[in-house]
């Protein structure tokens, strides 16, 4: 026959479920701050008081009467969290009224922070006030004796403690005085405290549905700036609009992503899910990456780095899972990713953020000592796997893609850098890579720059493949004719150039009897030259070279017409347009038409320039003009052409140019060269400079480098980017065109060359190098 016998519970209990299992002393204020805010309080105040050795929590929850302290709170592992049904989490979880915690232990956090606790409650605002007394080294003394053996004091007051908040409870709320604190609490100590709490609660400054304020009594009156207080944050602004951001979420079985660039919304997917561990929850998340700029402002308005403040926080049901996010952690593997391929990868070092999870009890277990995370299962490995794809390395994709492939947008904090055609030509490839898979719905893409390139010569077959993709994925018929007509540009640029080849090589057999005599003038002055002897054949060529360009002149004028005439007509507003979405794709069409016409109007520019140059060199001609072409030294050009060109040229600076030793054999066009020193003259004549000198040496063994300075106005770097100097359309004056420096650009890069500003930024000052062997 059996007996039937229970266990016996040891007074040790108390040290295993407080002291042993809650050892961080902010871990336990945090504990009892869930408490609060689990009983629906919207404030809570702390007050530390170092000559009393005592801490008083403060909140304005629902309170407790006698019976719900003898029932509940003195209940070991109670929870009413832990008792919530499946069905009505979600509505447990928005905020001043979500369930922080489901184990029933959070209240021994007392037993942590000090030796005894006074607990003060009221449920209603006319009811009584409990008072509860536990003195915790009473269980400490013999663990033989029997934990529920052990009495605490439970009793009615007429009113609360007096505390250095006026009047914290009116009517219901609660208080826990924690005397015989077991932690020395200064100013040290609280500001670190507040710093974690801040990170506990809302690490970003975005909710605003409790307030937790901590204050340290000192004897005086007098508030201690960032000790007393509200707990919060005050970045919220900064990471919304001055960073490259994710913001993900995933419920119902579908995966929702919005990318945003520093304000700038660049594009919005959507795709079923693939983890059906999380099927009976929502997750939520914004992930940031800071560049150079923004962790500058971070670090001046937080007073800390990034880097320290934490990375990725994952929060459950409206409370953070310490300790992931922390400067030493790397829960989500990332820092160990990055070892692996540093350039490519972004690492705990590179973002921050936050994820939130709202799912019914029990579903995510957090480690039952509190700063150990989640316990690892099917659910919470399927969780961090997607953390990781679909916010992480969707927005790596994108930063690495994107913005680190442009240096000095690192230190920028406005988007004005993706407007350039290689920017936009990166996005492109980002969202084109997303249109090509067929789980993917795109929902939205800036359209500003997911469009095609006014400039034949920028388009490429790959920028044209993604944006088919994109086009064909959305439905968009607009796009789809922009596409179609690039190609029809890029056609006609390739017949127009076959044809000029073929013309030239006509030319050129046509003029091989007379190569000999010219060879030998040649030698007499290599490319300039007085304008002695100039026969009838060389001055039909000069014709027939002019006579192309005014040509292009012609064609480029005719097409800029054409989309005038386009614009004009579009910009009548049709009958029958009531809805915006029509008004804004009337004002596209217009934008999309104004663009070509800009780009005829460059195209026409060089032209002219060229033909200018062309003409100018009437008077003493000594270059073969058949083709546009030479072969010899570029240097000795220059030098004649300073001598000869531009020896006096009235309103203009005196222009020098230094040679030294240096020489560089290549073949070369005249014209362009000469529309080339021409623009640069004409940029220092606009800046007022009354000098400008051009000093040419040798880089390496076979490239020639130009430095060009003058002493003009230089640039004000209030009103001008240096870095766009060298897009069409944009000019550091207010009278340019912004189109001779992109032509001397698109000149050099023909040669394979390049151009960039030197110095400070506040110069005009540029060097050019130009390979040789051409």
């Amino acid at each position: 026959m059996t007996k039937p016998e229970t266990f016996r519970i040891s007074s040790h209990l108390k040290d295993i479920i407080g002291r042993d299992l809650v050892t961080n002393e902010f871990v336990a204020i945090f504990e009892l701050v869930k408490n609060s805010i689990d009983a629906g309080a919207t404030t809570v105040d702390i007050e530390f008081d170092p000559d009393e050795d005592s801490i008083a929590l403060i909140d304005n929850g629902r309170g407790m009467s006698a019976d719900d302290i003898r029932d509940k709170w003195l209940f070991v592992a109670y929870s009413e969290k832990a008792l919530a049904s499946p069905d009505n989490y979600r509505d447990k979880i928005k905020p001043a009224g979500q369930f922080a915690g489901s184990k029933g232990i959070g209240r021994f956090a007392c037993d942590t922070l000090g030796e005894k606790l006074e607990l003060y409650s009221r449920a209603t605002k006319s009811g009584d006030i409990s008072k509860l007394d536990v003195d915790w080294t009473k269980f400490e003394k013999d663990s033989t004796d029997e934990f529920q053996r052990i009495r605490v004091s439970l009793g009615v007051v007429d009113e609360f403690p007096e505390t250095f908040v006026d009047d914290p409870i009116t009517g219901r709320g609660t208080m826990l005085v924690i005397k015989k604190t077991r932690q020395t609490w200064d100013q040290d100590a609280i500001v670190r405290l507040r710093r974690d709490l801040a990170k506990l609660i809302d690490p970003f400054g975005t909710s605003k549905d409790v307030t937790v304020s901590t204050w340290l009594l000192d004897g005086s009156n007098d508030l201690i700036d960032g000790v007393d207080g509200p707990v919060g944050n005050e970045i919220a602004d900064l990471l919304r609009d001055k960073t490259s951001r994710v913001e993900v979420a995933i419920a119902n079985e579908v995966i929702h992503t919005t990318l945003f660039d520093r304000g700038r919304k660049i594009y919005e997917i959507q795709e079923p899910s693939s983890y059906p561990e999380l099927a009976d929850c929502e997750v939520t998340g914004q992930i940031f990456f800071l560049n150079r700029s923004a962790k500058h402002t971070f670090t001046s308005r937080m007073g800390v780095r990034p880097v320290e403040f934490g990375s990725v926080f994952l929060f459950l049901n409206g409370f953070r899972i310490s300790p992931i996010g922390d400067e030493t952690d790397d829960t989500l593997g990332l820092s160990r990713r990055k070892q692996q391929g540093q350039s490519r990868y972004l690492g705990t070092r590179d973002v921050i953020g936050r994820v939130d999870v709202a799912a019914a009890p029990k579903m995510f277990r957090e480690v039952s000592s509190r700063d150990a995370g989640l316990v690892e299962d099917a659910r919470s490995r399927a969780l961090f796997e997607a953390i990781r794809k679909h916010m992480i390395f969707r927005l790596e994709r994108y930063v690495v893609g994107v913005n680190w492939q442009d240096k000095p947008d690192q230190d920028r904090d406005t988007p004005e850098g993706l407007e350039t055609d290689r920017a936009r030509e990166r996005v492109l490839g980002i969202v084109g890579a997303l249109a090509k898979s067929k789980k993917i719905d795109i929902l939205y893409y800036d359209q500003e720059l997911v469009r095609v390139s006014d400039d034949p010569d920028q388009i490429t077959d790959n920028a044209l493949q993604a944006m088919s993709a994109v086009a064909e994925s959305r439905g968009d018929n607009s796009l789809l004719g922009q596409i179609e007509d690039a190609r029809k540009r890029i056609e006609e640029l390739k017949a127009a150039r076959d044809e000029a080849r073929e013309t030239a090589r006509h030319e050129i057999e046509k003029r091989a009897q007379s190569d000999a005599r010219i060879a030998a003038l040649e030698k007499q002055a290599a490319f300039l030259g007085s304008s002695k002897d100039v026969d009838v054949e060389r001055v039909q060529l000069l014709m027939h070279q002019a006579a192309i360009h005014l040509g292009h002149i012609r064609s480029a004028i005719a097409n800029a017409a054409h989309e005038a005439r386009g614009v004009i007509s579009s910009a009548t507003l049709p009958e029958g347009i009531d809805e915006l979405d029509d008004v804004e794709d009337l004002l596209a069409t217009i934008r999309q038409s104004a663009r070509r016409i800009s780009a005829s109007i460059a195209g026409a520019s060089l032209s002219g320039d060229r033909l200018r140059t062309v003409l100018s060199f009437a008077p003493n001609i000594r270059v073969d003009l058949e083709t546009d072409k030479v072969t010899g030294d570029l240097v000795r050009f220059l030098t004649e052409y300073f001598d000869v060109r531009l020896d006096g040229i009235p309103d203009m600076p005196i222009a020098t140019f230094e040679a030294s030793d240096a020489e560089l054999e290549r073949e070369f066009s005249p014209v362009d060269m000469a529309v080339l020193i021409d623009n640069l003259l004409d940029n220092a004549r606009k800046a007022k400079a009354s000098k400008i000198d051009f000093s040419a040496s040798m880089k390496g063994k076979n490239s020639l480098g130009i430095k060009v300075t003058d002493d003009g106005l230089g640039i004000n770097g209030r009103k001008v980017d240096p870095s766009m100097l060298f897009e069409r359309g944009y000019s550091g004056s207010p009278n340019g065109t912004g189109l001779g420096l992109y032509s001397v650009r698109q000149i050099l890069e023909g040669m394979g060359g390049s151009i960039e500003m030197i110095g400070d930024g506040s110069r005009a000052d540029f060097e050019i190098v130009i390979p040789g062997g051409q």
